[in-house]
């Protein structure tokens, strides 16, 4: 994990978080880095606004969006399609 200086600190431990369990909904991000709901949306649009990731599912179970890493400026590839 490299060029995340220009994230906050909840921005970086959603990279991380993302990184060890993902792909995961901001919800799940929160459960898993164990900060508010509302800190894993702002992280989430923290990382889609720097393209650290990407969206990969709609409305799963969850009801929310899934996200997945990418690398700045590479289009995020799924491995299982």
């Amino acid at each position: 994990m490299c060029h995340t200086g220009v994230l906050s600190c909840t921005g970086k431990l959603a990279r991380v978080v993302l990184d060890n369990r993902g792909p995961l909904s901001p919800t799940e991000i929160a459960e898993e880095a164990h900060i508010s709901e509302s800190e894993a949306h702002e992280a989430v649009e923290e990382l889609l606004s720097e393209g650290f990731v990407k969206s990969v599912c709609g409305l799963c179970e969850s009801q929310e969006e899934v996200y997945a890493l990418t690398e700045p400026g590479t289009e995020f590839e799924n491995p299982t399609v």
